[in-house]
């Protein structure tokens, strides 16, 4: 009995000294910034820029980041991940990655700050050094776990394409460049394994019943003709209600569905790996207050709301907006109106109104029933014309045209609540 004692005392004794070396009070790296409109239309012209204009399998492509391009990158996954902060520094050959996540608070430290250092070697990159708090790591072990993870990773069909794509990898003194085999079936991977990862199995079999839902209530109008968005919706929630369940994952679901029916995604093809893509033109089109855009706005808003949060709807959808003034549509009160409607009904169908969303839902008497119409709103303005009138976001006159659009949001039954 007294050598059990010791044993354990001895082993709670190199656990707090253990804890000890790697917990630390202070992060290594700071949170990242909060990710900003700018940021989002950044992204997708990085994304635009390095897509081969002819869309050719097998052309050999080049990606060129900065530093600062690639820390802004990492920031993206502190979004996404339980990471504090994450950041890279760039030296020619060799890369230094530091990540602090945190704990649970105890005397011991609130921080697991790690970093490793990356090599070139022969194209490829290893690990040369890793650090957990103020305990080294030999480097064997770390080249150990690079092995065990290149190969358990080429084990997935999907993501032994992707790696395999990647021809090189070269860190210079605040630069790195990539270059990668481009084959257009890399998009759809890439889609496809980030479903993977982030819709568990029940949700996967929700959101497949309500897109079988969707195809066949979608297959009783002709093809290519165009019907009243809240037909639809309203059918979809009555749907909703007859399966029962939690609202609140019903009408998530359901918003889903519906946000990917018009944005053209296939949800079976996504979610269970079938056809070449993942994306096809909706057969039939939908419309509200008369306007095609109006539907596509608010859907695709009010899905990306319910999945992810108001405050990165309304972020995409005035990135949107900000990428129309230069890309000659101009930007859209209007369109920038049915994005918020749509981040608003997010969060009010998957919140404590969940129930009573779904309720008025499922029985929209007209177009007025499931938004406000903003038709009268300002929009197609060009660069000249958007500074002139409103200087630029954020300014007073356009403050003034945003609190309109949540004045008539407060003031509609399903928005207002």
């Amino acid at each position: 009995m007294r050598r059990l004692l010791v044993l354990i005392l001895l082993l709670a004794a190199a656990l707090t000294t253990l804890a000890w070396l790697v917990l630390d009070s202070q992060p290594r790296v700071e949170p990242g910034d909060r990710i900003r409109r700018a940021d989002l239309v950044w992204a997708k012209q990085l994304f635009e820029r390095n897509v081969p204009p002819s869309r050719a399998a097998n052309t050999l492509q080049t990606l060129d980041l900065s530093e600062e391009e690639v820390n802004r990158l990492l920031n993206y996954a502190v979004v996404v991940k339980p990471v504090t902060g994450i950041s890279a520094n760039l030296e020619p050959g060799w890369a230094e990655i530091n990540l602090t996540l945190s704990v649970r608070k105890n005397p011991l430290g609130h921080y697991l700050n790690f970093s490793a250092d990356l090599s070139n070697e022969e194209n490829l990159l290893i690990i040369t050094r890793m650090r957990l708090g103020g305990l080294p790591l030999p480097a064997f072990l770390g080249r150990g776990v690079w092995w065990i993870a290149q190969n358990w990773l080429q084990q997935d069909a999907s993501l032994a394409t992707l790696l395999n794509a990647v021809q090189r990898v070269d860190m210079h003194e605040d630069r790195l460049s990539l270059d990668y085999q481009w084959h257009p079936k890399l998009l759809t991977m890439l889609e496809r394994k980030g479903a993977e990862v982030l819709v568990g199995p029940e949700e996967k079999e929700r959101l497949l019943a309500y897109a079988g839902f969707v195809r066949k209530t979608t297959n009783r109008y002709p093809n290519h003709s165009q019907q009243p968005a809240r037909e639809l919706v309203s059918n979809v929630f009555l749907y909703a209600r007859q399966r029962g369940g939690d609202p609140a994952a019903e009408n998530r679901a359901a918003l889903t569905a519906l946000g990917a029916y018009v944005a053209g995604v296939s949800l079976p093809q996504l979610l269970e790996g079938k056809g070449r893509t993942t994306r096809r033109a909706p057969p039939v089109l939908l419309k509200l207050h008369g306007r095609r855009d109006a539907a596509e706005h608010l859907l695709i808003s009010a899905a990306l709301s319910a999945a992810g949060g108001r405050r990165l709807a309304n972020a995409i959808g005035l990135a949107k907006e900000e990428e129309d003034i230069e890309s000659g549509s101009g930007f859209s009160f209007t369109d920038l109106a049915y994005d918020r409607a749509g981040a608003r009904l997010g969060e009010l169908a998957t919140g404590a109104a969940a129930n009573s969303v779904q309720a008025a839902l499922r029985q929209l008497a007209d177009d007025a029933a499931l938004s406000p119409s903003f038709a009268d709103m300002p929009e197609f303005l060009p660069h000249q014309e958007f500074v002139r009138r409103f200087d630029k976001p954020g300014s007073l006159a356009y403050q003034r045209q945003i609190e309109e659009i949540d004045r008539r949001l407060a003031g509609h039954p399903l928005y207002g609540r």
